[in-house]
């Protein structure tokens, strides 16, 4: 069911995103639970077409990145604001494709997402940017996982006024076992395997699960910067802490390669 991986995915996963933005998602989607029309199962599985995400303008291809990355995105996920790396990478391969194409440009306003899929959309974008002219742009936000993507273009501009970075992970989960306590509710657990049931509500975390948490985190973060420093390899490791960066701290930095304040200019200029 739609809604438990939703849950799942919301509350127990690594995420490479602003610590504000998985706050928007949980708010909202914690507003929808309150609702008896969040349960019609209608629109649960909602799987009409999918609009195609790009926009072709003179020799370029404009694809829009907005919202919370998942690597796949239901209706209702998207009405959480909630972005699909797989309608994206159909996208991106149906314009490098196309003939005409010599540009294609990434116009982001993201705050990343989860860990899932993007590598893999990363990849995507580092092949065709051997074969197309690959930008990215933002006049708002590139930020965590929206960032990894970010670095495999050629190159990257921000507006004066946007903020990238956020270069981090992050796992984030509740022990509510003294709350519970207090209340007089005990959770009694039946499981087999050492680790099954990691991370459950009700239950402290041993230290040998915060090892392996921690661990998976770390991982995944030495993938992100991975990423940054193979096609990026100016930006040091002080900047890959999970700061963000305004314009001109960021060209500094090496996290963008120069700033444009309006992105129809930019079309304009590639087009030329």
């Amino acid at each position: 069911m739609r809604l438990e991986r939703l849950l799942e995915v919301v509350y127990t996963k690594p995420w490479v995103i602003l610590p504000a933005k998985h706050k928007a998602i949980q708010t909202v989607l914690e507003a929808h639970l309150e609702r008896a029309a969040f349960l019609d199962r209608d629109f649960l599985n909602d799987d009409s077409p999918r609009e195609a995400g790009y926009e072709l303008v003179g020799n370029t291809a404009v694809i829009s990145i907005e919202g919370t990355i998942l690597n796949k995105c239901s209706g209702l996920e998207a009405m959480c604001g909630a972005f699909s790396l797989e309608g994206f990478k159909a996208d991106l391969k149906t314009v490098a494709a196309l003939p005409e194409i010599k540009n294609v440009l990434l116009n982001i306003s993201s705050g990343g997402g989860t860990v899932t899929g993007v590598p893999e959309a990363a990849d995507l974008i580092g092949q065709v940017a051997k074969v197309r002219n690959v930008y990215a742009y933002t006049d708002e936000c590139i930020a965590s996982a929206a960032y990894w993507l970010a670095s495999q273009a050629n190159a990257i501009f921000i507006s004066k006024s946007a903020e990238v970075g956020s270069i981090g992970v992050y796992l984030a989960l509740l022990d509510i076992t003294g709350a519970m306590e207090q209340q007089g509710v005990k959770l009694e657990l039946f499981k087999a395997g050492k680790f099954k049931a990691m991370g459950i509500s009700g239950v402290s975390l041993s230290d040998d699960e915060r090892a392996i948490l921690q661990a998976s985190v770390d991982k995944v973060y030495q993938d992100f910067t991975g990423y940054v420093r193979s096609n990026r390899p100016a930006v040091s490791p002080d900047s890959m802490q999970g700061q963000m960066f305004d314009s001109a701290d960021a060209l500094k930095a090496g996290l963008i390669d120069g700033v444009v304040n309006d992105v129809n200019a930019f079309i304009d200029f590639l087009n030329k």
